[in-house]
């Protein structure tokens, strides 16, 4: 304890086929939580909020079934390094930013745990980073 308070979500990383998705399914099951996955791109649309509300849905339905761990897979497809210069208008910064305040969002009363997978943990965005 020494006291700190317990961390919220943790980052997961390695190449594809190593055991990530595996690893935050038995984490789920030892504490006897919901599992839910959620791939990157299945919540990007080509619509103009579109994602930013799937983004919200998402952690909606994982805030009512809590206990809970929300595994994002494949978070480098939406979080990368917000710079603005993918060219799709700053819809990747939007969902970027929209996964954050979810995040932030997230008290300790929730008992929700987010893992996030990437192979790719050199584009995430730093804030995904930050304890």
């Amino acid at each position: 304890t020494f006291g700190m308070t317990p961390t919220r979500a943790v980052l997961f990383y390695g190449p594809p086929g190593c055991g990530k998705t595996l690893l935050a399914e038995a984490i789920a099951n030892e504490y006897q939580m919901n599992f839910i996955r959620i791939s990157g791109p299945e919540l990007l649309t080509m619509w103009f909020s579109g994602s930013e509300a799937k983004v919200r849905d998402t952690f909606g339905k994982t805030r009512q079934v809590a206990p809970c761990v929300l595994f994002l897979d494949d978070l480098d497809s939406i979080a990368k390094s917000r710079n603005g210069s993918f060219g799709d208008g700053g819809a990747a910064d939007r969902v970027t930013n929209q996964i954050l305040t979810e995040i932030d969002g997230m008290s300790a009363k929730k008992n929700v745990f987010i893992i996030g997978a990437t192979n790719r943990p050199d584009i995430i965005d730093s804030a995904f980073l930050r304890p």
